[in-house]
């Protein structure tokens, strides 16, 4: 059933686990993220970001997950990744999205705020959710580097006066994670995100780049007010891989079902190992 973030991101807190948020990229993708979802009773978050809005269409995905959010019993959030600008979330919003981020972490705190307080203007008044990111996580650039240089780790204070300036419903905040790491080396500061759950401990807090967070530390943060993990490039390794060895083992295969099975069984194994480790299992 179709749900928005703050839903679900304030039963996570409540109960100190973490909803997934995996990245889709085709009807495959989201159908295999849903039914895995379902079959371990666990809500989630179907985002797309602008590289697979790029590919497949906006509308089309946002419809795809929307489909399957209807389909089964269990609480999916079909969140717009990533938002640069206004108008990209006014996008998202008459796609039907039923949550939005808008990222203004490059942008100079005003202007941040400025943006900010706009999108969230506009989708509460259509009862959409809104996330926001204070501080940057950085890119790796090599898929094993734990540092970026455009990293900036998230103040608190400049947290807690961002989110008194904006009332978002979740707040992105950077610890320790860098996107697109294609191994689990990152430690995060978990002290970091202590003292940014103690300042302002009604609010969900987001952890973008989590593919290459290392898992004790995850579990750690998620009893620390992390209620929402970002999962992207963990589960596009996993279908590359399992794509590669299913054409070593198969070289004459020539069909898309014979390489999409493949990486669909893995995509599917990848959100259940990371449920297990959210603790979201028997939450929806």
């Amino acid at each position: 059933m179709l749900t928005t973030l703050k839903e679900v991101t304030q039963d996570a807190l409540k109960n100190h686990y973490a909803v997934g948020a995996y990245n889709i990229h085709n009807l495959e993708y989201a159908r295999a993220v849903v039914e895995t979802s379902y079959e371990l009773k666990a809500p989630v978050i179907l985002q797309i970001s602008q590289g697979s809005s790029d590919f497949a269409g906006l509308e089309e995905l946002a419809m795809i997950a929307r489909h399957y959010a209807a389909k089964y019993p269990i609480p999916v959030v079909v969140h717009l990744d990533h938002g640069k600008d206004f108008l990209r979330c006014v996008e998202g919003l008459r796609a039907g999205f039923s949550s939005v981020m808008f990222d203004g972490s490059s942008l100079p705190y005003d202007q941040n705020v400025a943006v900010t307080r706009q999108v969230v203007e506009a989708a509460h008044h259509v009862g959409v959710a809104v996330e926001a990111e204070i501080g940057k996580v950085g890119k790796s650039e090599d898929g094993a580097s734990t540092e970026a240089d455009d990293m900036h780790y998230t103040a608190v204070d400049e947290a807690v006066r961002f989110w008194s300036d904006t009332q978002v419903d979740a707040l992105a905040v950077s610890i320790g994670t860098v996107h697109a790491m294609a191994v689990q080396a990152a430690h995060l500061d978990v002290d970091l995100c202590r003292r940014l759950h103690e300042a302002i401990p009604a609010v969900p807090l987001v952890m973008h780049g989590a593919s290459g967070a290392v898992d004790d530390d995850v579990r750690q943060v998620i009893q620390l007010g992390i209620t929402k993990i970002n999962i992207a490039t963990y589960l596009q390794k996993k279908a590359m891989l399992a794509v590669r060895a299913a054409l070593d083992a198969h070289p004459e295969a020539i069909g898309f079902r014979d390489l999409a099975a493949p990486q669909l069984k893995a995509v599917r194994d990848g959100v259940r190992a990371k449920i297990e480790l959210f603790g979201t299992a028997n939450r929806a």
